[in-house]
């Protein structure tokens, strides 16, 4: 894979910075008020700037301040004003979308299952890919709902933090494993209680967690009746509701469902899977959606970008 993007870039230049006012500040410290030796100085200050480097890249990895960190860069840098294409979660134009190269790691893809999507369509800067865009879209056209609304989003993603931000909206972030988030929650068992949300945001989870059923179950019980459920997963054409993968091999589960974290891939008709779990379905229209954040599928071939904004009976 590429392994620098544009904000990528920006972190280095960040950390090359800290490291020079950090040495420097350091040496000025312990050469002068304190009169340590020049050696002795140097090799202190290295020290402590590359302490101060550190921190930062456990800020940035293991707490939340990566959100307000990126909305402050995406607010202020790298600020095109025209391309070809445009990415609402961050509101960037660019000359083209990137290839991610995802087809080049075997060990996490399955490189057959890129060859009949675009692959040019992740976001130079939030990574955002065509269903964060779509998210995106149809975003804009609910802000309002969105902002008298009480969020639970899963996995959050950094494109999508970032547009909430931007619009000011608060949301509230749960993950099993990630600790940058409000909420560490096993989405197969809520604590949470009953009716408890308005709006969750739950996209290309259910392929990865132990039992999709008892999922679904609790984000039905979770979300008052009349709240949405905005929900994603892989979608394959040539399966009708969903195809398992239960005891399947690491090397079973890439050939099989394309990534080696993903246990099951969902098919054409899994629509009925939302149904029988409680919610009233309909699909966001990729159809109606602007030509510059364009395409709305790949990079995989199961990417069809299928987003399902479901209504709790």
């Amino acid at each position: 894979m590429r392994k620098y993007d544009r904000n990528a870039v920006f972190n280095i230049v960040i950390k090359v910075i800290l490291f020079a006012l950090s040495f420097t500040g350091s040496f000025l410290l312990f050469t002068f008020p304190l009169k340590i030796r020049m050696l002795i100085s140097a090799l202190l200050s290295v020290i402590i700037a590359l302490g101060v480097v550190f921190l930062f890249s456990i800020l940035l990895r293991y707490t939340r301040f990566y959100y307000p960190y990126y909305s402050f860069v995406s607010k202020f840098i790298f600020r095109d004003k025209e391309g070809n294409v445009f990415c609402p979660c961050c509101s960037k134009y660019f000359d083209a979308f990137r290839d991610e190269r995802f087809y080049a790691d075997p060990k996490r893809f399955n490189p057959d299952m890129f060859s009949n999507a675009r692959q040019d369509v992740i976001c130079d800067f939030c990574r955002s890919a065509p269903r964060h865009r779509i998210i995106a879209e149809w975003a804009e056209d609910n802000i309002s709902l969105l902002q008298s609304s009480k969020i639970l989003y899963f996995a959050p993603e950094l494109s999508m933090m970032l547009w909430f931000r931007k619009n000011r909206i608060r949301v509230k972030t749960a993950d099993l494993y990630d600790p940058r988030t409000d909420l560490k929650l096993d989405i197969t068992a809520l604590d949470l209680p009953d009716g408890s949300e308005d709006i969750v945001f739950c996209n290309h989870i259910l392929e990865h967690v132990s039992d999709y059923s008892k999922a679904l179950s609790e984000l039905h019980r979770v979300i008052r009746k009349g709240g949405r459920l905005i929900i994603s997963f892989p979608i394959d054409p040539d399966t009708d509701i969903v195809r398992e993968g239960n005891g399947c091999s690491v090397e079973e589960r890439i050939r099989l469902f394309g990534q080696n974290d993903h246990l099951r891939v969902f098919g054409k008709n899994s629509g009925r899977l939302l149904e029988d779990a409680g919610f009233e379905v309909d699909v966001i229209d990729v159809n109606a959606m602007p030509e510059n954040i364009m395409p709305v599928t790949g990079p995989a071939d199961y990417d069809a970008n299928v987003i399902f904004c479901c209504i709790r009976k």
